[in-house]
This record gives C-alpha cells, structure tokens and sequence, in this order.
C-alpha cells in the first residue's frame, strides 16, 4: 500500500511539472506574437513666467499600468526639467513647447509621443492702499487711466494681472473735497506711481488742507499775500504795512492781527502755524494830522494823532520879544494860549494867536529919550558958557544984524527974549531974511524954557505910544473855522463910545431904550463830559464750545453812556441899537452836545458795576448840565 502511494504521489508530481512548463511555454509564445506597445497618456497644462510648474505623465503596458519601464523627455521650456515621468520648475521663457516623451518597457517595448506646452508671460499684482490721514471723502484709484476702484482713508485695494513686460501706472485724485465743506481739503503728497513685477505693495498718503483768509480792516485799504489754501501743521508768515496813507492829513496805522480764535497778535508780522480754516484781519487805527501852527515860539503835540483821542499841545516861551527897535525896549509879543487840547475827529489845525505888549516899551523908550535930551542940553549948555548974548529990541521994526548963533540941536529950540514985545509992524520990503525969530500975535508968550520943551514932547511921545497899545489891543477875534478848537477871544479893553452932545429927541430916546443892539458873539472855554450813566444790562449769552464765555456765565454786559459838550461864553449885547463903540452887554453859559459815548463791558456775576477805566475822555472835566443850559449847535451865534 505504502508503495502505490509513493508512485501515485511521484506520478502526481510529475504530471504537475509538466502542466507547469507547458502553460509557460505557450504564455512566451503568445506574449511575443501578441502583446501591445505601452500606451502615454498625459495633457500638459500652460504655464506662465516666474509661475511654478509641475506635471505628470503616465504609461500603460496592455491596459496596466507599466511596471518598471524608463522615461525620457525632450524639448521642454527653459527653467524646466524632467524627472522620470514628471516635470518640474518655474518657466522664464513664454512662448509654444512641444516636448517628445518616450517610455520605454522591455516586455511591451518603447513608446513616443509629442505634446505641447504654452508658457504666457504671466502677470503680477499690486495692493493700493489709501492712508488714515484721509478722514473725510473718498478718493478713485486709477490703472493706467482707467478707473477701477473708490476707496476711503484706511481702506486698500488688489490689482491684480498686471504685464511684467510693461509699466504700468496708478494713480489716485490728487484733491479730495469732503461733500458739503469749503473750508477744508485733502492733498496726495504724490497722486501717482509706476508699477512694475516686484512692486507688491503701493501707498498713497493724504495731508488735509486749510482755506486761509488774509485780509484788512477796513477792507482793502492794504494789499496782502497768503490767501488761499495752507498745509495743517505748516508755518504761516505775513506781513502787514505799519502805515497806509488815505491822503497828505490822514493815514491808517497797524494796530494788531485779529486771528480766528480771537485773539490779537500786536506785531505786523503773523508768524503762527495752520491748524484751522479762518480768516486773519490786519486792523488799522485813522490817525489824522494835527497842525499846531504859531508865528512865535516852538510848538509840542502836532503831528499824527490817533482819532478819538484827545491831542495835548503847547507853544513856548510864552512871551517873546518884538523885532526891530520895539523889541530892543522890551516890546513883547504873548500868547492868548499857551497850551490846549483838542478832540481828534479829522485833521485839525490849531493856530497860535500872539497879542502885541507895549508896556515896557511906553516907560523906557521916553526914558530913553529924557536921557538923550539931557545929554544934549549938558553939551549945548557947555558950549554956550561964555557967550554974552546980544540984546534984542522988541519993538524995533528992523532988526538988527547980528553974527549967526551956531546952529541948535534938532530938539530944541533957541532962547527967546524975556520981555514983552509990543505989537509989531510990518516990516519993510527991502529988510533981507535975518537969523533972528519973531514972534507975530495979538502980544507975545513967554517963551518956554527946554525943560518945558521936553515935558510937551514927552507928553507928545506918551500919547502916540497909548494910541499904539489901544489899537495893538483891539484885534479881531478868530473865527472858528481859522482856529479850531481855540477859544474866540473878546478884547477885554473897551473903548467908550463918544458922547453925543446933541439934542436928543425923546421919541428915539423911548424907542432905543426898547431896542436893544443884541450883538451876541462867543468864545469857546473849554470841552466837558457828563457823568457815566448805566443805560442798559442784559444777561451774557453762552456760548456753547466757547470757553471765554462759559467763563462770564451768570454774568452781565453793562451799556455805559457818556455826553461831550463844548462849554460856550455868549455875551449878549444890552446896549440900544444902533450904539457906536464896543459892545457891552450881559455873558451866560451855554453847552452844545459833541456827541454820546457809549461803551459795552461785560462783568463776572460777582463783579462789581464801575464805569470803563480807564478812558479817552477821562481828562476832560466832569460835570452836570442843567437842561436850561444846553443849547443846539445851530442856535449858536456865527
């Protein structure tokens, strides 16, 4: 039994090598006789410059996949390589690629097969980004002229698919106008840029913009540079003129810059730095010429005053003397008014009036003349001493020849006989012309002596020179449009009228003493101010944001008034119509109103309520006006 099965076994084996050998004999025949070429399958994609690339190809030996076979590729694009069945790289030439790929198997043999690749020249982007410092309004970004997105401060914008071969450029508004403002805009610092493969990254930058204002007040009386628009955060310089002539007697003068937030900024030149829209004002002051003019003397206070103020002048010495031989004896001229003030509401001239002084030149000039008159008789009475005088008959109807006395003085007259002549006779026709005098009259005067001689020309002498000072004494008052501001002077020398030794007619006696002259002239003495008076209060209104004013809340503005008069002396004349000589009469003060002044000052709650100090008018006297005295200007006399 063992043996069967060992042959039985041994058969088994046997036969199963054979059926082995032969399967793989027929497998090799029909293998070679019938086996397929592998099979390439693969579609390469395009690529594009500086884009990495990767693809894969596959094979297939009688629908397997190959196992074990070798790849070769050719023609790739440069930048390009193959690794077995797959290629990899970035591209750096675009263009058309055919590329030969061959596989090759050794049971199923080689295989090649052409594809092709396109490689573009690719593209880049560029974020575009807008800065914070655009806070208001949008702006649009431009890609090559073309507009292709709108954004706000803060915000950014991806271009995308831009050509490496070309520049482009981008661009943005170079101004931004926020919608409903005029006082304010935003400036690119560069509002374009060009953009090429590299460049990730581009941001524009927005600076805001002030609208600035310089200007004058009054308007336009100065022509300033800096109007327009100004950089936030950058200096503002600008100069104003100190003076600006309105004509020859008028000119406006700087006074400070007025800036938007209010303050005042004293120094004509505004160095300041923008930070706010607004308006600078360069305020001018009027001042005028004020002309004080006298023919004597040096003058002070003339020259440009502030209107509105009060200008003091003044004239000295006040008394100097005359020219030629009248100031040689102490002639004198003095002034009315040394000094004065005057209110400067225009261009104003102010004349200095001189009234002529005799007085010392009335003593010493007859003394003058005493002492003269004495020296001459001393050498006359000299020269005389020792001449024995010849006598002289008065009654002769002839006189006799007598030697020529030496020629007298100027001012004095020869000696006269001391006897009384009888009446004379007409003398002969033949009598030549003597030296000797004759007195013809009803009878004969004492002759007067020299010292009687001088007495009656000084008395002479005297009266010329009181003549002189009466007339030097009657000037003509000023009228006010020749010297303003200065009192009209009324000479206080009255001359009395002549008496009149007529008769007089009692009719024209009653009615002169119902018509009376009425002359009425006046003479200004000085400008006074009322007492300041409480003609108003209201509450401060707050404003809300305004701090200066959220400081005076609970408070009051005060309305503060004042009236300026000129004080006028009238003299009326009471004398009969129709009176010769000066006027002489009654005088009365009178007030006419220069004008109101009013001023507004706003006090704290706890503040007390006292009057604007100090002030322009406080120099001038204070008093109070009866009604009864206040006249209109109109009804003063011319």
């Amino acid at each position: 039994m063992n043996s069967y099965r060992r042959i039985l076994t041994a058969t088994i084996r046997f036969l199963c090598v054979c059926l082995i050998l032969i399967c793989l004999g027929a497998g090799l025949f029909f293998d070679r006789a019938d086996a397929a070429a592998p099979v390439i399958s693969g579609s390469p994609p395009s690529g594009a410059v500086g884009t990495p690339y990767n693809t894969s190809f596959s094979a297939s030996c009688n629908s397997t996949t190959c196992s074990g076979a070798d790849w070769s590729i050719s023609g790739l694009p440069p930048g390009l390589v193959a690794s077995g069945r797959t290629i990899t790289g970035t591209p750096t030439t675009a263009g058309t690629y055919s590329i030969d790929v061959t596989v090759t198997d050794s049971a199923y043999g080689t295989t090649t097969e052409t594809f092709v690749i396109l490689i573009e020249k690719g593209s880049y982007d560029v974020t575009v980004s807008i800065s914070s410092g655009l806070k208001e309004g949008q702006t649009r970004v431009y890609v090559n002229g073309s507009p292709k997105a709108t954004l706000r401060g803060g915000e950014s914008y991806k271009v995308t698919k831009l050509d490496p071969d070309t520049i482009s450029m981008i661009s943005v508004d170079n101004i931004v106008t926020p919608s409903g403002r005029t006082d304010i805009q935003y400036r690119a610092e560069s509002n374009s840029s060009t953009v090429s493969k590299g460049i990730g990254y581009l941001t524009f930058t927005y600076y805001p913009e002030y609208d600035i204002e310089i200007t004058s007040s009054p308007v336009g009386i100065a022509s300033m540079s800096g109007s327009g628009w100004h950089r936030e955060g950058k200096p503002l310089n600008v100069s104003a003129p100190q003076e600006v002539a309105k004509d020859a007697e008028s000119q406006y003068r700087f006074a400070y810059w007025l800036t938007p937030t209010g303050e005042k900024n004293s120094s004509a030149t505004l160095n300041t730095v923008v930070e706010a829209a607004g308006k600078y004002i360069a305020t001018y002051d009027m001042y005028y010429r004020l002309t004080v003019d006298s023919k004597y003397g040096n003058t002070t206070g003339g020259g440009w005053q502030k209107a509105g103020s009060t200008a003091k002048w003044s004239v000295a010495p006040e008394e100097v003397a005359m020219p030629g031989i009248a100031g040689f004896f102490g002639g004198k001229f003095k002034a009315l008014l040394t000094s004065g003030s005057a209110l400067i509401e225009g261009p104003k001239t102010v004349t200095v009036q001189w009234d002529p002084d005799y007085s010392t030149p009335a003593v010493t000039i007859p003394l003058t003349v005493l002492v003269i008159a004495g020296l001459i008789y001393g050498i006359y009475a000299l020269t005389r001493r020792g001449r024995v005088p010849q006598p002289v008959n008065p009654w002769a109807t002839q006189v006799q020849q007598q030697p020529p006395p030496p020629p007298p003085p100027p001012v004095y007259y020869p000696p006269y006989p001391t006897m009384p002549p009888p009446p004379l006779q007409p003398p002969p026709a033949a009598i030549p012309p003597q030296t000797t005098v004759v007195m013809i009259g009803e009878g004969l005067k004492k002759p007067q002596s020299t010292r009687e001689q001088l007495m009656e020309k000084f008395g002479e002498l005297l009266q010329k020179y009181e003549d002189e000072l009466s007339q030097g004494r009657e000037l003509p008052a000023p009228t006010l449009q020749e010297l303003p501001e200065m009192a009209t002077m009324i000479d206080k020398k009255e001359l009395p009228a002549p008496e009149y030794t007529g008769a007089v007619d009692s009719t024209a006696k009653e009615e002169s003493i119902v018509e009376e002259c009425g002359s009425t002239s006046k003479k200004l003495l000085r400008t006074v101010v009322t007492q300041w008076k409480n003609a108003a209060i209201k509450p401060i209104t707050v404003i809300p944001g305004d701090k200066k004013s959220a400081a005076m809340a609970g408070g009051r503005t005060v309305t503060w008034t004042r009236e300026s008069y000129n004080e006028w002396e009238l003299h009326i004349c009471k004398l009969p119509q129709g009176h010769k000589g000066m006027h002489k009469g009654v005088t009365e003060i009178v007030y006419s109103m220069i004008d109101t002044i009013s001023e507004d000052i706003n006090y704290g709650p706890k503040q007390p309520l006292k009057p604007p100090i100090p002030h322009y008018t406080d120099g001038m006297p204070e008093i109070n006006i009866p009604a009864s005295q206040i006249i209109p200007s109109d009804q003063l006399p011319a």
